[in-house]
């Protein structure tokens, strides 16, 4: 009997390389900042870190309810997630690379999230929030959230986006 390698081995060390360290992060990214609405309803920007307000709203304080818009968008869509992670693999072996496919994952959950924002659900804002926002949807406001949300790709030694 004969072993004869066809290029599997080679494929497999190569896939090894490419994905090893990899991690697709999706959500706020540390960069971004806050927009507050001000008065007559005009827009302005804060100093304050976007991801402190996602983080309050993915988690709740104090009397604001937890309102997960990452999480639940990864829970309930873990199985579709995981078929995506495959197609990494095999887009990468059947030529596809694996920096498209990355990419490509990286923008379906990236869109799964922002469809969450929009569609929640989520635990109604209070009657004070109502009237400050002119609106009853929660993490709906100047859309600033949803729009920040986004994909980077990390790599050992770095980050490619």
């Amino acid at each position: 009997m004969e072993d004869k390698d066809l290029g599997l081995n080679r494929i497999i060390r190569t896939l090894n390389k490419d994905l090893d360290g990899v991690v697709v992060k999706v959500g706020v990214q540390a960069k971004d900042k806050a927009v507050r609405r001000g008065k007559g309803g005009s827009i302005r920007n804060t100093d304050q870190p976007l991801a402190v307000i996602a983080a309050i709203h993915e988690f709740g304080l104090g009397d604001m309810p937890q309102r997960s818009f990452l999480r639940s968008a990864y829970d309930e869509n873990l199985p579709m997630i995981d078929k995506m992670i495959q197609r990494v693999a095999n887009g990468a072996v059947f030529g596809l690379g694996t920096n498209a496919a990355l990419n490509q994952l990286g923008n379906v959950v990236q869109g799964m999230v922002q469809r969450k924002i929009v569609n929640g659900p989520f635990v109604p804002n209070s009657p004070a929030t109502i009237k400050r926002k002119k609106s009853s949807r929660p993490l709906i406001d100047t859309g600033h959230l949803r729009q920040s949300i986004r994909y980077v790709i990390e790599r050992k030694g770095g980050n490619h986006e």
